[in-house]
């Protein structure tokens, strides 16, 4: 892995800085579609997955697991109940990253 500074910055030493590259790109798609069929051909072919479980399931996708998280949201919120929920911004730990320029 690289990390190649993006053009323009007024300095760089903030991880938002750098672009970073990395020529294993190839070999992980070709090793991700071979984690994908041995989990689809070994435990989920025996195994039932949870209802709830937005991956690996015909017609689900992240939005349908926010249209859930929404719909639960308003149904507590129409009793007059509460909701709670939690969120956390990972961009930041980026963000905080510090860059050691000679340990690559």
């Amino acid at each position: 892995m690289a990390f190649i500074p993006k053009p323009g910055k007024p300095n760089y030493t903030t991880a938002k800085a750098f672009r970073p590259t990395s020529l294993t790109s190839f070999l992980l798609k070709g090793l991700e579609k071979l984690v994908d069929r041995s989990l689809r051909d070994g435990p989920l072919a025996s195994l039932p997955v949870h209802p709830r479980q937005h991956a690996y399931q015909p017609g689900q996708s992240t939005i349908s697991a926010l249209h859930q998280l929404v719909g639960r949201i308003e149904k507590a919120l129409d009793p007059q109940q509460y909701a709670l929920g939690v969120c956390f911004d990972i961009e930041g730990t980026f963000d905080n990253t510090r860059y050691f320029p000679n340990s690559c």
